[in-house]
């Protein structure tokens, strides 16, 4: 009679690290899915993709500790363990690079170039959920935002009305900013004001903005704001949207200066 090989248990333990990896994925996947539908708002999406990270670090938790009772006890499953760290690992990497971000940042999440005057959201407040961000300025934020962005600050441009609205008509194309609301500038007859959405790349959070127009002096002064829809901390993602619209409109403005 042949005796059978003795062949080593494969880890448990491992092949349900594999299992927390995976369920967090779809989880994840299935919460961003849902963000980007509008089958979830900010909030909820937010909560529902951090469940989905926790169960995927769950699962890198579960492959470490396995990895290391398989290189002491010669357990088979070590693939399950290193594929469940992979992915665990990918989902997470992103996030933790954002907290860490989140961590040296100061929270702020509502940037204007002007903040004794900021433009007010009109149309935008009326679209704005129960559970999202008060649409009204917290000037309590402003000495901050002066602090960290000095740059952040009006904008007056010597062009005659036509020319300004087909400027910001310009950076609403470039940027791919929705208009939910627009009233063109007429110089010193009329304020121009344009309220728009924009949408985070991969969740699809809404970040709101508005444009006023107003002569000062003879000259166009252009206003922004742009503030995050839901949440206390946007990592800069509002400041940036504000400093990159300012850098553009100067250089055009210069253009058609010419």
């Amino acid at each position: 009679m042949r005796r059978r090989a003795f062949v080593e248990p494969t880890s448990r333990l491992a092949v349900w690290s594999l299992r927390f990896a995976l369920v967090g994925l779809a989880v994840s996947a299935v919460a961003v899915a849902a963000a980007r539908s509008d089958w979830l708002d900010g909030g909820q999406a937010v909560v529902a993709i951090s469940a989905g990270l926790a169960i995927a670090a769950i699962g890198v938790a579960a492959a470490l500790t396995a990895g290391a009772t398989i290189w002491v006890s010669g357990y088979r499953g070590a693939r399950y363990a290193v594929l469940a760290g992979l992915i665990g690992c990918a989902m997470l990497a992103y996030p933790a690079a954002l907290g860490f971000t989140g961590l040296r940042q100061q929270s702020i999440n509502d940037v204007t170039t002007d903040t004794s005057d900021p433009p007010a959201f009109d149309i935008v407040a009326a679209a704005r959920p129960p559970g999202a961000n008060p649409a009204a300025y917290d000037r309590a934020r402003a000495p901050l935002q002066r602090q960290l962005y000095p740059e952040i600050r009006s904008l007056d441009v010597d062009l005659a009305p036509d020319d300004v609205n087909e400027l910001l008509s310009d950076l609403i194309d470039t940027h791919k900013w929705r208009v939910l609301d627009q009233v063109d500038y007429r110089g010193a007859a009329r304020d121009g004001r344009i309220e728009m959405v924009t949408r985070s790349l991969i969740l699809g959070l809404r970040d709101d903005i508005v444009i006023r127009v107003r002569t000062v002096n003879g000259r166009a002064r252009i206003d922004m704001r742009s503030a995050a829809r839901y949440g206390s901390q946007d990592f800069g993602a509002n400041a940036r949207r504000v400093i990159a619209a300012l850098d553009d409109l100067r250089l055009a403005a210069r253009r058609a200066q010419r």
